[in-house]
């Protein structure tokens, strides 16, 4: 994927890859046949993804990729700022044949291998954010978020023999928040918090190649209902919550869940309703690379009749491509789910 001459009014789609701290894009250009960089909201972390022509055998000979070794990159258009993608690490090498091609799967520099491990752990009386705090010291790490959740008090909180990124996350999902990493930052997200920020990109018909929308009614509801014993009184209480926007169902959506008190059981039913709401509109969209869009952003399209609106970007996928330039896929779901 060598760099084109640029033609009057034509980007060029360019890119540039470090390994282990040295820049190798010159010299290993010719042999890139993709790039594909993947961000994701809700926690999972970034992805990338090298696949290099080998009819040499070098990378599966004397440059055979390591385990662990870092590559940085940054991808854009040429005579632009490139935009930087963090570092990662080579977690996976792949060799395909025929032709020979290397395929190297990396994932984000900061998954170290404490972060990988499972363990179990208590937490007493604790706030989401002290606890969020403290695993989040154990590596180097601080945490922002929104008080007003975050200090609800729990009894108890168990990680069971969970990783510590499954287990913040799956604290944070149960608590309606969405969770990233941003080293040296551990963040979580209000939902509702998130989706009410202004849309910083306007993607009309005009600006994609392909498109597909789904709107559902399967599994969407009106209302959220957390059931749960309070032993102190030897009852069984009940939390309801309503979707605000109209629904085309009336339907509520019950569970049993583990609380300890009122406030609890409404962050729980807030959650469940928006997990279940969040796709009653959802979509896929490709166009020419776009290196704004990540996960996390809010969009607006347009052009599209009963599917116009603004929309959470879940998944984005930039794939620098030999035979196809740059690309960039985006996976969509509607805002304002509860």
């Amino acid at each position: 994927m060598a760099a084109m001459p640029q033609t009057l009014g034509v980007r060029v789609p360019a890119w540039s890859l470090t390994y282990k701290g040295v820049a190798i894009s010159k010299k290993i250009e010719r042999m890139v046949e993709s790039i594909t960089y993947i961000s994701h909201a809700g926690g999972a972390s970034p992805e990338l993804e090298v696949e290099l022509e080998d009819r040499d055998k070098r990378w599966q000979g004397p440059w055979m990729p390591t385990r662990g070794d870092i590559v940085a990159l940054a991808i854009g258009y040429a005579n632009e700022s490139l935009v930087s993608c963090g570092s990662f690490q080579v977690d996976e090498v792949e060799l395909k044949l025929p032709p020979d091609t290397v395929h190297l799967r990396c994932i984000a520099a900061y998954i170290s291998d404490a972060l990988r491990t499972p363990k179990s752990v208590g937490y007493e009386n604790q706030t989401l954010l002290q606890i969020a705090s403290k695993v989040a010291a154990q590596h180097g790490w601080t945490v922002t978020g929104a008080p007003e959740a975050l200090n609800t008090t729990f009894a108890r909180v168990t990680q069971s023999e969970e990783t510590d990124l499954d287990f913040l996350q799956r604290l944070a999902e149960e608590h309606n928040y969405e969770f990233t990493i941003r080293p040296p930052q551990l963040i979580f997200y209000s939902r509702t918090a998130l989706e009410n920020r202004p849309a910083t990109s306007l993607i009309s018909r005009a600006d994609v190649t392909e498109a597909s929308f789904k709107a559902k009614t399967h599994q969407v509801y009106a209302a959220a209902q957390v059931n749960y014993f309070n032993p102190a009184t030897k009852s069984l209480i009940s939390q309801t919550v309503s979707a605000d926007g109209g629904t085309p169902t009336v339907d509520t959506h019950k569970q049993a869940r583990r609380c300890e008190n009122g406030q609890q059981a409404t962050l729980k039913a807030n959650a469940a309703l928006y997990r279940n709401n969040m796709l009653q509109t959802s979509g896929r969209l490709t166009m020419p690379g776009t290196t704004s869009i990540t996960a996390g952003t809010i969009i607006t399209v347009g052009g599209f009749g009963a599917f116009d609106g603004n929309y959470f970007v879940s998944e984005a996928r930039h794939r620098l491509e030999r035979s196809s330039g740059y690309t960039t896929e985006i996976v969509i779901r509607t805002v304002g789910a509860n």
